[in-house]
């Protein structure tokens, strides 16, 4: 795939942002799935960018697949949504603060009451940012004005992807003991308002379909844009693994010679 994945666990990625922490240390985390492996092989800006992300975590389902089939698997399937929920039972464990940006009017505050309500002790405050083309830069120079003032130890950002990665890469030399959190839409799940598919509809990799009964205006995300990258992704995935045997078969008769 060319994108660097990191092989971790969610409770060894939970460990890592708060061991580091603890060192005075931040970082940011990124989620993709296959819309986001489209935008990282067209763009040499954002190749960089994830060289430099200390967690990057497998969200899409179809991405844990390619890692399985070229025989380098990740541990397990890592949401933005898992993430969240998991960073946040921590926080308040630790005694951590957080703060929720994004997502339309009102998302943010609600899942912060939701999280809230189920772990003792998070402190979590909430930034309405609902980012459109035409507010973009006005709405994350506010957030960002924001962030600098308050410096809590993890944000969540509920963002789209450009945007997230436009707020990390801006505020990290601000805010060096920051966790910063891509999360997407996540906030509608916290908040009930969608909903994951069956187990066996995510090991199976149509999501994008669960989805496209549910938000049918994102055909073209999934159907136009996303079903070519997946296409490549699998061929790609089965070449590595085809090239891997034939080393692996070619070093085996080379050992068996006399």
């Amino acid at each position: 795939m060319g994108m660097p994945i990191h092989a971790v666990t969610l409770d060894e990625a939970v460990g890592q942002v708060f061991d580091s922490l603890a060192d005075g240390r931040g970082g940011t985390v990124l989620t993709p799935n296959i819309d986001i492996l489209r935008q990282y092989r067209r763009s040499p800006d954002l190749r960089r960018v994830f060289e430099h992300t200390e967690l990057v975590v497998t969200d899409g389902m179809p991405l844990v697949v390619a890692l399985r089939i070229q025989r380098t698997p990740a541990p397990q399937q890592i949401t933005g949504t898992d993430m969240l929920r998991a960073l946040a039972a921590g926080a308040g464990a630790h005694g951590r603060s957080v703060l929720l940006a994004g997502g339309r009017p009102g998302e943010a505050q609600r899942a912060a009451d939701r999280l809230t309500q189920v772990t003792p002790g998070l402190r979590a405050e909430t930034y309405p940012c609902y980012v459109r083309p035409d507010t973009m830069v006005g709405e994350l120079a506010a957030l960002s004005r924001t962030l600098i003032a308050s410096s809590p130890d993890i944000v969540f950002l509920g963002l789209p992807f450009a945007s997230q990665v436009s707020v990390m890469t801006d505020l990290r030399p601000a805010l060096p003991g920051t966790w910063f959190v891509g999360v997407g839409s996540s906030f509608d799940f916290i908040n009930g308002d969608r909903t994951r598919p069956p187990d066996l509809v995510r090991r199976l990799c149509l999501e994008w379909a669960w989805r496209l009964t549910r938000q049918p205006w994102l055909w073209r995300r999934y159907l136009v844009q996303g079903v070519p990258p997946a296409a490549r992704l699998a061929v790609d995935a089965l070449r590595l693994r085809w090239r891997r045997d034939g080393e692996s078969a070619t070093s085996t008769g080379s050992q068996a010679l006399p």
